[in-house]
């Protein structure tokens, strides 16, 4: 499988909050939010890790070096680009000369930290098209998937609440030109859904299409995105799981 991991966003909330550092080199409890984040996947079944990130990050941290400390024992790739993107779907979009398009398409972000028990199983079923990583929510700030009594995922909605399963962010396409196809549609047709290229609402198109679609409910997951939800993690995380 293809893991991406995107991780060119400007992290402007940290730097308006004083941080010197770019989000994923944040520390805590002993790691790296960008370390708390790949470690939730199953890299295990994983045949390609391909990070994308800003070229400034690398030269100013020595990013990809500190990366292969960290991840040398998997097949590393690295795209490094110039400035921002439009949001994660076009910094994802920018690899697609880079995968192995013969096998399945995980994109997971670099500021969430989950724990699954069953993803692992999910991700190499047969019978579906893909997995969207979820957790129990009302809240408005995140992206939302709406299941029907099968539980295969009918609807997906970016900040609008149209279920109890929020999305964590991981992405999953058994057929990678699946994503891609349906991207580049959304960027040559410039579909934004509140001014950025998201994933979750491109799989509405594929599910149109009769794809099927399931959940992977989380087990626990601690989102990272902001200095807020940072330092909650910070004071909260030992505190839940006794010091592991």
């Amino acid at each position: 499988m293809n893991f991406v991991i995107p991780m060119a966003g400007a992290g402007s909330r940290f730097k308006k909050a004083g941080f010197d550092k770019p989000k994923m080199l944040l520390e805590a409890h002993g790691k790296t939010l960008l370390e708390w984040s790949v470690d939730s996947l199953p890299l295990e079944i994983c045949t390609s890790l391909i990070f994308i990130g800003l070229k400034e990050h690398k030269e100013k941290y020595n990013l990809e070096y500190f990366i292969k400390e960290k991840y040398n024992r998997y097949n590393l790739i690295f795209l490094w680009i110039d400035s921002i993107t439009r949001g994660q779907a076009e910094t994802v979009y920018k690899v697609k000369d880079l995968i192995d398009y013969s096998t399945d398409l995980v994109v997971f972000n670099i500021d969430t930290f989950f724990i699954s028990e069953t993803l692992k199983k999910n991700l190499l079923r047969n019978n579906i098209d893909g997995v969207l990583g979820a957790f129990n929510s009302k809240e408005d700030r995140f992206s939302y998937a709406k299941l029907d009594q099968r539980g295969f995922v009918i609807k997906t909605a970016e900040k609008v609440v149209i279920s109890d399963y929020a999305l964590t962010g991981l992405y999953h396409f058994k057929y990678p030109k699946d994503f891609f196809d349906i991207c580049k549609k959304h960027l040559e047709n410039n579909i934004l859904y509140k001014n950025e290229f998201y994933i979750a609402p491109m799989y509405n198109e594929l599910i149109n299409q009769g794809k099927k679609f399931i959940i992977d409910l989380a087990k626990d997951h601690w989102i990272l995105g902001t200095p807020n939800e940072y330092n909650f993690f910070l004071k909260n995380f030992r505190k839940k799981f006794n010091g592991i």
